[in-house]
């Protein structure tokens, strides 16, 4: 019977094919259909159901494309996403039996289930303190049972994940099914390898800007190419950290394995020549001032050089989760983790946290960075400083800065001086795009802009990478929604995404530059290569 419902749905999809006029949507038609015949459990309703159980079986027909971090495809505001694992860890998150049986208890004396089957999933991210909070779910209607599961998963007691015998935050996926009329929930282990061929799909972008008018001028300037694993040996099309090293040797980290990459050949590390399983991930990766690549993976931080590998021993670095990994032109290496920022220059390892530093906002360090002037700039959860040269501090959380509440996810200097930050709205906010995150910009003489997509021509405030041309003298923005951004540092912005280029994805992550000026970018999609023709 499943089979010949799907068979039913098939016909009805490729009759809408037959009579739709566009690309796009003849995209999202055929990737429905994939979704449906994928992931989704056919429903039966039963006419004896109350009409509230009806609309949210109904409603699991209606799948569409992943986004992002988030596994299921509508979308729920308020949590802190900054960086968690999915379904990661040595021992996996759960739940305390009890507690989420309770959940069943309380929607089955609410609602009537009588004759129905049917099932609805949740991706719940339950922090490092064992917090948990709904992110996505398959309830393409938000019917109110969805809605009242969503609070009682929220205010459920869940059990971190660890890593090492340390908690980590890790999203799980939690499943509620119907059957012989009473709801019943499960966790659904992740599939990474399969949920990352679905999520690798190029998406439509989402242009939030609906005032400036895109011209892309220098778009037929430069010639894009693409690497994706279909017409190459790279393991994955999706990723988020990739750098050039100054042999011009691109590091590229997808889902299912690290490779380099040298202009021609791509060369995937796994044990034979490196500490690495094929199919290892990475949290971040970067490349010191005498080449060496700095790679955090699974806890642990290597070091390459010279074709030796070194594991860092963890008590220098703290044992925390590495997000990101900044390499200062003076030697310094910064390593941002959740025990706070870790800093490695001539051989010797230092912590700053919040026992050093009373204003540092949180040892949550999400990035760091230092200037020309040697002023090192912080950014945690719950806000961002910055330290000169003569150990003063500037706090910014009560400043009437782009700062002020913000945490700073980026940033890069020009040669003139004036040092361009992404930022990152940490506050919970049913909101999606945020008109505080965006671009904040501190000039040279001190004052400040502030860029987002209702003031300048940024097409999206979320920011995953700024990166200054010194060929073109212009400034590169990687977005979470809409593609590549080239900023002239004036007035004209153009915006590449993959329906109006060869730009693969509306997903834009690490941007790295070569000695020739090549751009490499990381995207949910495959590598991109742009260069100037």
């Amino acid at each position: 019977m499943p089979f010949i419902v799907a068979m039913k749905f098939c016909c009805v999809v490729l009759f809408c094919v037959l009579i739709a006029n566009s690309i796009k949507l003849l995209f999202e038609l055929v990737s429905l259909l994939y979704y449906v015949w994928r992931n989704l459990k056919i429903i039966s309703i039963q006419r004896s159901m109350n009409s509230t159980a009806k609309a949210l079986l109904l409603s699991l027909s209606l799948f569409s494309k992943a986004k992002a971090q988030n596994v299921f495809p509508q979308k729920v505001e308020g949590c802190n996403t900054s960086q968690f694992c999915l379904d990661c860890g040595e021992v996996q998150a759960t739940y305390d039996a009890d507690a989420f049986k309770d959940i069943s208890n309380k929607i089955n004396a609410k609602y009537n289930f009588k004759n129905g089957k049917g099932s609805v999933a949740f991706q719940v991210l339950v922090d490092s303190f064992g917090k948990g909070c709904v992110i996505s779910h398959t309830d393409a209607m938000n019917s109110q049972i969805s809605k009242d599961l969503i609070v009682l998963l929220n205010g459920c007691k869940w059990l971190p994940a660890k890593d090492a015998n340390k908690a980590t935050s890790s999203s799980i996926n939690v499943v509620f099914e119907v059957s012989n009329g009473q709801l019943a929930g499960y966790i659904q282990r992740v599939d990474t390898k399969a949920m990352s061929e679905n999520m690798s799909n190029p998406g439509t972008p989402e242009i939030f800007n609906k005032h400036y008018k895109y011209k892309n001028v220098s778009l037929p300037l430069y010639e894009i190419t693409v690497l994706q694993k279909e017409s190459s040996s790279l393991p994955n099309n999706m990723s988020i950290h990739s750098v050039v090293d100054k042999n011009d040797i691109v590091w590229y980290g997808t889902y299912n394995g690290i490779v380099r990459f040298d202009g021609n050949k791509i060369i995937r590390l796994d044990k034979s020549n490196s500490p690495f399983e094929k199919e290892e991930s990475i949290s971040a990766i970067a490349v010191d001032n005498e080449n060496n690549k700095w790679i955090s993976s699974n806890n642990s931080i290597y070091k390459f050089n010279n074709g030796n590998w070194t594991k860092v021993d963890s008590t220098k670095t703290g044992s925390g989760w590495t997000r990101n990994i900044v390499a200062v032109e003076n030697g310094e290496v910064l390593f941002c983790t959740n025990k706070g920022l870790v800093i490695y220059h001539n051989d010797q390892w230092s912590l700053l946290n919040q026992k050093r530093v009373k204003q540092l906002p949180s040892n949550e360090i999400l990035y760091a960075y230092k200037d020309k002037k040697q002023r090192l700039w912080v950014g945690t959860y719950k806000g961002s400083i910055m330290i000169d040269v003569n150990n003063r501090i500037t706090e910014f959380n009560q400043s009437k800065t782009p700062l002020n509440q913000i945490c700073i996810s980026k940033a890069v200097e020009d040669s003139d001086g004036n040092i361009y930050f992404g930022l990152y709205d940490y506050e919970r906010s049913p909101v999606r795009d945020r008109p505080r995150a965006g671009i904040a910009v501190f000039r040279k003489d001190g004052t400040w802009i502030h860029y987002n997509d209702t003031n300048s021509g940024l097409p999206a405030n979320t920011i995953n990478s700024v990166l200054f041309d010194k060929f073109e003298n212009v400034l590169w923005i990687g977005t979470n929604d809409a593609g590549l951004v080239r900023f002239d540092l004036k007035d004209m912005w153009e915006n590449y995404h993959n329906l109006n280029s060869k730009v693969p994805s509306s997903y834009t992550f690490d941007l790295s530059q070569d000695s020739k000026g090549n751009i490499y970018a990381s995207t949910f999609n495959g590598m991109m290569r742009l260069r100037k023709k």
